[in-house]
């Protein structure tokens, strides 16, 4: 069995290869020990053995390559700070899968460091590790060449030509999330006069916050339906952006998918935008994708879209 793990943003989920899934909230995790998470993936996903587990864990921005859990210095961080909530849900499970004995491979972010076209490298991150689970699961099922714009708590974006991660716009560069977002000028200037650090600015920075809601169910009908419109005019803008890209790389219509769990609301607002349909792909999509590279790494594959495989044979044989 292949297991695959996507580190969300409000959720960890676990998928098979195969498409069967489970999740639990980052909060729940954080309260568990690492015995009872272990048993917890064992029983909902009817574990018998696993042969490899592909890990996704924070943003991933230590690493270049796909390497062994055990190897990964630092949990794969430049630093343990960056964007976003931390809960410590995320490293109990970390802490779980590298005690529960399981074969086990940690998946890169994209980055400065990574093999993308130089010209995006002018940013720091690009996307967290769990967003090339959601990339090989597209490639693997779907298409050779397309752009994703995962938008839900914040909005990702990036493009795969030919079976090969090009580039990526992260949540705190262009569009905002429901929650979180890019620091605006109000933000700059509530950051230097001390008021909210730099990373509070961005939890804060998504449409929500801005009208003092935490989530769709605190609006109103109205509220509900503008949040959900602006959602999907920044989803289209930042599509449209790595369009451009694509059109430069030789490829002039990728196609193009949405995730993240307004997806299937906002897809005819974002195709009416575009002028072109997106497809949308459901909440387990990138734990699945994630469970198909441990799938193809356990099988031999040096490279996963782009990405290297360090020490591979070794990453196949199971520990005695």
């Amino acid at each position: 069995m292949f297991i695959g793990v996507d580190h969300g943003t409000t959720a960890i989920r676990f998928a098979t290869e195969e498409g069967r899934c489970w999740s639990m909230t980052r909060q729940d995790a954080s309260r568990l020990s690492t015995e009872e998470i272990v048993k917890a993936i064992s029983h909902s996903l009817d574990v018998d053995r696993v042969d490899l587990l592909a890990l996704s864990y924070s943003m991933g921005d230590g690493l270049t390559k796909i390497v062994r859990l055990q190897d990964a210095p630092n949990r794969g961080l430049i630093s343990q700070d960056g964007a976003g909530l931390h809960v410590g849900g995320g490293t109990r499970v970390f802490e779980a899968i590298l005690a529960s004995g399981w074969p086990a491979i940690l998946l890169p972010g994209i980055h400065r460091g990574s093999d993308i076209d130089p010209r995006l490298r002018v940013f720091s991150h690009g996307m967290s590790p769990e967003k090339v689970g959601l990339a090989y699961g597209v490639f693997k099922g779907k298409s050779s060449s397309f752009i994703v714009c995962d938008a839900s708590s914040n909005t990702v974006t990036f493009a795969v030509l030919e079976g090969r991660i090009v580039g990526a716009i992260d949540a705190p560069i262009f569009a905002p999330g429901l929650t979180q977002g890019p620091l605006d000028v109000q933000a700059i200037r509530d950051v230097d006069s001390k008021l909210m650090t730099a990373n509070s600015a961005f939890t804060r920075g998504g449409i929500l916050p801005k009208w003092g809601r935490s989530s769709l169910e605190e609006c109103s009908l109205e509220e509900r339906e503008m949040a959900l419109e602006s959602l999907a005019l920044f989803a289209a803008m930042e599509v449209a952006a790595l369009l451009v890209l694509c059109r430069d790389r030789g490829s002039e219509k990728p196609d193009i998918f949405l995730a993240g769990s307004p997806a299937a609301r906002i897809e005819p607002l974002v195709s009416g935008l575009l002028g072109r349909r997106a497809g949308v792909l459901d909440r387990c999509a990138a734990a699945q994708g994630c469970a198909l590279i441990a799938k193809d790494v356990y099988g031999g594959a040096e490279e996963i879209i782009g990405i290297g495989v360090e020490n591979e044979r070794d990453i196949r044989k199971r520990d005695k």
